[in-house]
């Protein structure tokens, strides 16, 4: 008698689907979050006073956001979170008849339902409330549908040097359709060179279903790292480590040269910061009702933060600082000098990019760029979270513990605060 090995194992215990049909909490938190979004298609009329305004829509500059938010989405996959495996199953797959690179394949799946279900629905809402025609409609579905497939057989292999190239490229021609006008079937002619692209960009490498043990564990650290930064609201944890530069010596270590190495060393963010500005371009061409101030310094918050990693680390380890011997005061001072050096380098592309699209932001739009700087280095030199006295309070939503809000919003409040300030002038 032959006894066949089954292609599949569930770990017992593991829920189905991330317990969404169980009935528990991940059930309601679906179908609320499902609910509230779907609930946006039923009141256009009313979004599109705060998207558009009362002009008339310009298309080709949404159907160029939308290209960038591929691009973005793209970008993310990139990153191939996906790839990690818990020690415990690890194992258990090891001396079970099951394919490890089975469940790799599947987490690679999920990942990428969710990127296209995101940019989906985005193409839905701002199509809709647009009120857009058949012609724009398909050239999203082309543009949507074909992101998806060259972002999947990109992300199935390890990664290789050009991988962000790709979703580079696509955002430049995103803003090249925003800033140029360009139709639909312009739009659609750049799915199919998407599409062509995915051919080339489909070799190369190994699968990543065929990772190694220490790639998984990697991977399932990092994941570790991701859920206990979002369980105990310290989102300081998830800052990224600097690579290795090998070109600045730290045998005489002062607190400009490990700025300045730190910044180097996280330089592999770089094209993740451009992405940012040519999306802002972009949101501005397509959404004249958003203020500059506001886009300019979101863009700036968000494209910045990892260069502010370096004075992060030195902050949550008085270890290190003691090593340095540098005062606190000079620390913050250089780090954020160097972090304004490379704000005014992301202010001096985004104003290319602006002036190549054929538009500007208004004056006070651009202190919010030194105003997301501050607040950077506000954000990365908090205290470490106190839990003695969370402080809960009463509000619509339940008890909500106001103390450990405050110290999670330290830094985004500046940012708030200045960019509210900012757009009551434009």
């Amino acid at each position: 008698m032959v006894t066949l090995a089954p292609r599949r194992m569930r770990i017992p215990g593991r829920k189905r689907f991330g317990g969404i049909f169980s009935g528990d909490t991940a059930s309601f938190v679906f179908l609320f979050g499902f609910g509230f979004l779907f609930t946006a298609f039923f009141h256009v009329d009313g979004w599109r006073p705060a998207l558009y305004g009362s002009s008339h829509v310009d298309f080709p500059a949404v159907l160029g956001l939308l290209t960038l938010c591929c691009a973005v989405g793209w970008r993310g996959l990139l990153r191939r979170g996906f790839a990690w495996v818990e020690p415990a199953e690890l194992t258990w797959l090891d001396f079970a008849p099951v394919d490890r690179g089975r469940v790799v394949t599947l987490r690679l799946l999920g990942a990428w339902t969710g990127v296209l279900a995101v940019t989906g629905y985005l193409a839905a809402l701002l199509l809709a409330v647009g009120g857009a025609g058949l012609d724009q409609w398909r050239a999203a579905i082309a543009v949507v549908a074909a992101t998806a497939v060259t972002a999947f057989v990109t992300a199935r292999r390890t990664s290789l040097r050009f991988d962000t190239a790709g979703p580079l490229a696509l955002a430049v021609a995103g803003l090249g359709i925003a800033a140029f006008g360009l139709g639909p079937v312009i739009v659609q002619f750049v799915a199919a060179g998407v599409l062509v692209a995915a051919v080339p960009l489909a070799f190369g490498g190994e699968p990543v279903s065929r990772a190694g043990r220490a790639v998984l564990l990697a991977g399932w650290d990092g994941r570790v790292l991701r859920s206990v930064a979002v369980t105990f609201l310290d989102p300081m944890m998830l800052l990224p480590p600097s690579a290795p530069i090998g070109r600045l010596s730290l045998r005489r270590p002062t607190a400009l040269r490990l700025a300045v190495a730190g910044t180097l060393g996280r330089s592999r963010y770089a094209g993740a910061a451009a992405l940012v500005a040519f999306a802002v371009v972009a949101a501005h061409l397509a959404m004249p009702t958003a203020p500059g101030a506001v886009l300019t310094g979101i863009g700036a918050y968000v494209a910045l933060t990892p260069f502010g990693a370096g004075l992060g680390e030195l902050w949550r380890n008085p270890g290190r600082r003691r090593w340095l011997g540098s005062p606190n005061r000079e620390l913050v001072l250089t780090h954020g000098l160097v972090l304004a050096v490379v704000g005014l380098g992301w202010a001096a592309l985004l104003f290319g990019v602006a002036e190549a699209a054929g538009t500007s932001f208004a004056a006070t739009a651009w202190l919010a760029v030194p105003l997301a700087v501050l607040s950077i280095v506000r954000t990365v030199t908090r205290r470490a979270v106190d839990y003695g006295n969370p402080a809960f309070v009463d509000t619509p939503m339940g008890p909500m513990p106001a103390n450990l809000v405050r110290q999670l919003f330290r830094g985004l409040d500046l940012l708030v605060f200045g960019i509210v300030v900012l757009s009551s002038g434009i």
